[in-house]
């Protein structure tokens, strides 16, 4: 199953515990130590000795879908995965901070306090706000203070030692895609512009313009001078030349007439969604890795974000694989990520 990292997922704007969200209906948060005495009915999910209730659990996916969708809540076809992931994600995040826990991580409680008064200024004077004012600002510092946590642990197992030269040169050699050049053309273009909503008889003479420039161009006129002359296309002052091109910078169908292009040869006119174009490709580059040298401090950066992120996902790695989760829904046990240790909870 596909599920939303933490760092992208988790710790993301959706899962913010907005004062807005707690203004419409929203149950206030409940803590962990009342959760220890939900009954089994009440029980979502066991982490490790940490109690999720079902209330917990609705509550941000509630929260997740009004994030998420437009209509607040997911398409029928897609309810049942975005249910996995939210508790795949909520799952995590209880041994997140379990493991925030073990290491001793505190949160900043001046930054947390800082963006506590944000939040009441924002809001006094607001009568939903005002009626629940303590509860509101309750569940916030708390959300906030394990957000803070997640932020410090993250931080602190993506902190990697810096690369040597040597482990640079391995890195390199065993990952020639991140450092080659694609290959590449040199391209001009005259483009006729053309309203897309213009009728048959505008685009009908556009192309026969096209026509007739691709004719003067074959009887041997100069591509760059026509170009200054007839192109709408913000190359023109240099003669139609768009410089060096490589896949996926332009549409399809005109990829695929250039493609086709002998060095030097003009295509005919080609309907575009911004007009009538004609093509020609000056120099054509293949592919190149490029050296060592050149490319050491891409090298550093790169390999210092992917051991970062290996002991980020290792971490995780580890604790789903180390501490029990029972999850108390049949739909949910019998198809989330199976590196879980899952058993329906009993009273």
């Amino acid at each position: 199953m596909h599920t939303t990292s933490i760092s992208q997922g988790l710790l993301s704007r959706r899962y913010l515990v907005i004062a807005l969200a707690l203004f419409v209906g929203c149950p206030s948060l409940v803590k962990a130590q009342e959760n220890e005495g939900a009954t089994a009915a009440e029980v979502f999910a066991t982490v490790g000795d940490v109690v999720v209730t079902r209330a917990e659990f609705e509550q941000v996916l509630q929260r997740a879908m009004r994030q998420k969708f437009y209509h607040f809540e997911p398409p029928a076809e897609q309810r049942e995965a975005f249910r996995r992931e939210v508790a795949q994600d909520l799952i995590d995040r209880k041994l997140l901070l379990q493991e925030a826990e073990r290491r001793g991580i505190e949160a900043d409680s001046k930054a947390v306090e800082t963006q506590l008064q944000a939040y009441a200024q924002r809001y006094t004077g607001r009568p939903e706000f005002e009626q629940r004012r303590d509860a509101i600002l309750d569940s916030l510092r708390d959300y906030l203070q394990e957000r803070d946590r997640l932020r410090a642990l993250e931080a602190q197992v993506r902190k990697v030692a810096e690369p040597d030269a040597a482990q640079l040169r391995v890195y390199y050699e065993a990952n020639p895609d991140k450092f080659t050049e694609p290959a590449r053309q040199r391209v001009s273009v005259i483009l006729l512009k053309v309203d897309p909503s213009s009728g048959t008889e505008v685009w009908q003479a556009a192309m026969a313009e096209g026509a007739g420039l691709e004719k003067q161009l074959r009887d041997g006129a100069d591509f760059a001078e026509l170009a200054r002359l007839h192109s709408g296309d913000g190359s023109a002052e240099q003669g139609g030349d768009m410089g060096y091109l490589h896949r996926g910078m332009l549409s399809e169908a005109a990829e695929k007439t250039i493609d086709e292009l002998a060095i030097g040869e003009v295509s005919e006119p080609l309907r575009l969604l911004e007009g009538v174009a004609i093509f020609t490709v000056t120099e054509r580059r293949p592919a190149r890795l490029r050296e060592f040298g050149g490319v050491q401090d891409r090298a550093r950066e790169l390999w210092r974000r992917d051991r970062a992120e290996a002991a980020w996902e290792a971490v995780k790695q580890q604790l789903r694989d180390s501490t029990p989760v029972r999850i108390n829904d049949p739909a949910l046990s019998s198809t989330l990520d199976g590196r879980l240790h899952r058993s329906p909870v009993t009273s």
